[in-house]
C-alpha cells in the first residue's frame, strides 16, 4: 500500500518500526523479494517506478543498499514501547528523521511526548495525577513485599534520579495510585532549548521483576517457573537477566542455569538441548514469545550453564541470594567469577 499511495507518516513500536523498514530496504535485493517487488512495479504509479529507479540507481552509485529514506519523505515519525532507544539510531539513518518518542498504556491512555528537540518526554498534565517511587524504595519493596514504598510528586523529582511512576486516572478512569510498572529517568528539571521549566524524562524499562523484550514480552519470575515445570528439566537454581548484545545493542534474555548433578554434562549437547526445550516451552507459556520470532525474527534466549554447586558456593561465601529476575550484573559477574562456568561464562 505504501508503495503504490505513498508514506506520509509512520507509527508503531520501535522493534516493528525497525523490521518493517528493513522489509523495504530489502527491496533493493535479489532473490524472493526483490523478484516479487519486479512483479508489483507494474501495479504500482508511474511516479513510484520513476522514483524506485532512480534512487535505485543512486544507491549502486553511492554503494550502499536502498533505504526507505530514498522512497518516502516523512511528514511525520513517532514510536513507542519498549526498548525505543535501541533501535532510534538505526531508524534515523534507515528513514533520514529522528522518531519522536510518545508514551501510551491501555491504563494510562496517552500521558507524554518528546517534542521537536527530542531530549526528553514530557508528562500531559490533565492525563493522569503521577507520582514517583524513587529507585531506592521500589528495590526496598522488591526484596520485601510488604514494606510500602514512599512517593513523592512531580516538584519533588531529581535529575539523573531513577523512578518507578505511579498513576491515578483524571478522566474517567478506574485507576487510582496505580503502579503501571514503568520505570523513567528525570533528565533534568527543564530546558533551555524548549524555554520549559518542566521535569522531562527518558522511559527506562519495565520494572525489575519483568523482563520485556522489545515491547513482545512480559517474563515474570512465576512464568519461566512454569517453562523450567513444564520442560521436566532438573534445574537446581537460576537467575535471568535482560541484556544487550555488544555490536548492535538489541536486547534479549539472558538465563544462568545450574543443573542438577545428574543431568547431561556434556557441554555442547547440554547448552544447545536446554536452550532449544526452554524455547519451546516458553513459546507455549507465552504467545508474544512466539510473536518475537515470527514478526521480528529475534530469537531473545541465551543461555549459560553454570558448575554444579555455584548458587550454594556464592550465598555461603558472600551472604547474599539473588533475585531471579534482573539481579545486579556485578552480583552475577563476582558469582561466575567464584565458581566457574563450564567453558567460562560466553554467551552460547
Amino acid at each position: 500500500m505504501g508503495l503504490g499511495k505513498g508514506i506520509d507518516f509512520f507509527f508503531g513500536m520501535g522493534s516493528v518500526a525497525y523490521y518493517v523498514s528493513m522489509s523495504i530496504a530489502s527491496l533493493s535485493e535479489g532473490g524472493k523479494k526483490g523478484g516479487s517487488f519486479l512483479k508489483k512495479m507494474f501495479t504500482m504509479p508511474p511516479s513510484m517506478t520513476l522514483r524506485y529507479l532512480k534512487a535505485k540507481k543512486q544507491c549502486e552509485k553511492d554503494g550502499r543498499g536502498l533505504m526507505p529514506k530514498d522512497l518516502f519523505k516523512l511528514k511525520g515519525f513517532l514510536c513507542a514501547g519498549t526498548d525505543n532507544r535501541c533501535y532510534k539510531d538505526d531508524l534515523e539513518e534507515l528513514w533520514g528523521i529522528r522518531p519522536v518518542e510518545v508514551f501510551a498504556g491501555t491504563e494510562p491512555s496517552f500521558i507524554g511526548t518528546e517534542t521537536w528537540n527530542r531530549n526528553g518526554l514530557y508528562f500531559f498534565p490533565d492525563a493522569c495525577f503521577y507520582e514517583f517511587i524513587p529507585e531506592t524504595e521500589m528495590y526496598k519493596n522488591l526484596d520485601d513485599p510488604s514494606y510500602v514504598p514512599r512517593t513523592i510528586c512531580m516538584d519533588e523529582v531529581a535529575a539523573g534520579e531513577v523512578y518507578e511512576i505511579v498513576l491515578t486516572v483524571l478522566k474517567g478512569g478506574a485507576f487510582a495510585r496505580y503502579r503501571v510498572g514503568d520505570v523513567y529517568r528525570c533528565l533534568g528539571l527543564g530546558s533551555k532549548e524548549d524555554e520549559t521549566r518542566i521535569p522531562r524524562f527518558e522511559y527506562i524499562d519495565r520494572v525489575p521483576d519483568i523482563i520485556d523484550i522489545a515491547g513482545f514480552t512480559r517474563i515474570s519470575e512465576n512464568s519461566i517457573k512454569n517453562v523450567i515445570s513444564l520442560s521436566g528439566i532438573d534445574v537446581t537454581d537460576w537467575v535471568a537477566l535482560k541484556e544487550f548484545t555488544e555490536d548492535r545493542g538489541r536486547p534479549y534474555l539472558h538465563m544462568y542455569v545450574e543443573l542438577a548433578p545428574g543431568c547431561v554434562v556434556n557441554r555442547a549437547v547440554s547448552r544447545e538441548l536446554l536452550k532449544e526445550h526452554l524455547t519451546i516451552y516458553f513459546k507455549y507459556v507465552d504467545q508474544d514469545y512466539h510473536d518475537l520470532k515470527r514478526i521480528l525474527g529475534m530469537d531473545p534466549l541465551e543461555i549459560t550453564i553454570l558448575r554444579c554447586g555455584t548458587f550454594a558456593s556464592y550465598r555461603e561465601k558472600t551472604g547474599k541470594t539473588l533475585r531471579h529476575i534482573n539481579p545486579s550484573i556485578h552480583d552475577i559477574q563476582e558469582m561466575v567469577k567464584m565458581q566457574a562456568a563450564f567453558d567460562g561464562h560466553r554467551r552460547y
